[in-house]
């Protein structure tokens, strides 16, 4: 049963999802509404507040139904195996690694505008070696260190510039009783950040780059890390953790305790998100984002979508549903949709067709962002779980 308003929420217990539907042409019937229906499963409720009614602001002749679903590939391989996969998916977290099981059942959007837009260097993270893609990020979220200029500023120890100058200045607020890096070792997506925020140059290597397309591969034996780009990436982790004095105690610190040292006064140094720089500041602390220093001098940036999206194949059956769909998308991707899941503070986008307007303070990213030094994350679920055993 439909509200007036055109509004629905539907609970579904077996699955526990929660689906909030915005549809218009309320007097039709329910089953050409339900054939005319684009059903949209989003990540995260956190949608619902602007995006989801963005999108369907722009689109008044689609009916869209978004669902509030789980961000867990397995959920949606679930539903594959049963006949009920949506026909929008967005991820959150997520690899080609753990997606390659829904490849068949996904459409290739590699000739779509949208996928012509991204980067070269960050569509060959989501294309196929059969050169499909069906996949594609929408705007992402930096990732790296965040400094407490505050104490850098009291104590007249000058922002590290580079991985050395970033040691020796944990080392003096070290001698102040200060700790000068912590993180919240607690949750294993920490844990897989930091390891590969050390390691980017040797990640995005030709070495690494080639690892990585075999283990995105499902086609191939790679079913782990390598002895070529790994075990150095490991020596930097275990080389990072004696410089800065990281104890087996702070791999139970979680978020609070470690947001808390950092605003107090007692960690100069934490591994934080540009959005955290932004609410810091608005809170009166003087937070300065920093970037991820290689051992080898440069600095990078490491990213991480706000999701990803991608398209049942089954629309194909369809045109008219194929075409609305790929319109869903498209407002999806625009630089308009973008910017309201941005709301202007710390997210970047992939695509060459979007402007994105950073917090003045994150200014300083502009710079990396200009270099194309920035990198998107492996986020595959084996990948989460090892990184928390390296560390």
């Amino acid at each position: 049963m439909k509200r007036k308003r055109g509004k629905r929420l539907v609970l579904a217990i077996g699955a526990v999802v929660m689906a909030l539907s915005l549809l218009s042409g309320c007097g039709a019937d329910d089953t050409k509404e339900d054939a005319d229906t684009i059903s949209v499963y989003l990540w995260s409720t956190t949608l619902y507040d602007s995006y989801a009614p963005y999108i369907q602001s722009r689109l008044p002749d689609v009916n869209i139904e978004f669902v509030v679903g789980n961000n867990d590939l397995d959920f949606y391989k679930f539903m594959n195996e049963h006949g009920e996969l949506p026909d929008i998916i967005t991820m959150r977290r997520f690899s080609l690694h753990d997606a390659a099981d829904l490849k068949d059942q996904l459409m290739d959007l590699s000739t779509t505008e949208e996928a012509g837009a991204i980067y070269e260097s960050y569509i060959q993270n989501f294309t196929n070696v059969d050169g499909t893609v069906n996949w594609l990020p929408v705007c992402g979220e930096a990732d790296g260190l965040v400094a407490n200029k505050a104490l850098f500023d009291e104590y007249d120890i000058p922002l590290p510039t580079d991985y050395d100058s970033m040691i020796a200045a944990c080392q003096k607020f070290e001698e102040h009783g200060i700790r000068g890096f912590v993180a919240d070792f607690a949750y294993d997506y920490t844990c897989m950040e930091v390891l590969q925020g050390l390691s980017i140059p040797e990640i995005t290597s030709m070495e690494g780059r080639m690892w990585r397309s075999s283990y995105e591969d499902p086609s191939t034996d790679m079913i782990g890390l390598d002895d070529t780009v790994w075990p150095g990436a490991f020596e930097r982790m275990e080389q990072f953790i004696k410089d800065t004095k990281i104890v087996p105690e702070d791999l139970e610190l979680s978020y609070d305790p470690v947001i808390n040292m950092f605003t107090e006064g007692k960690a100069a140094i934490i591994r934080s998100g540009g959005s955290n720089v932004v609410a810091f500041q608005n809170n009166n602390v003087d937070a300065v984002f920093l970037p991820y220093f290689g051992q080898d001098g440069e600095q990078w940036l490491l990213t991480y979508p706000a999701f990803q999206v991608a398209l049942n194949k089954d629309l194909e059956k369809d045109k008219t549903r194929q075409e609305k769909a790929l319109k869903v998308l498209s407002v999806m991707l625009s630089e308009e949709g973008q910017n309201v899941l941005s709301k202007g503070e710390a997210v970047i986008s992939y695509s060459q067709n979007v402007d994105l307007e950073l917090s003045p303070y994150l200014e300083n990213l502009s710079t990396l962002m200009q270099q194309n030094h920035m990198y998107i994350r492996i986020a595959s679920n084996d990948f989460f779980a090892v990184s928390k055993d390296v560390v």
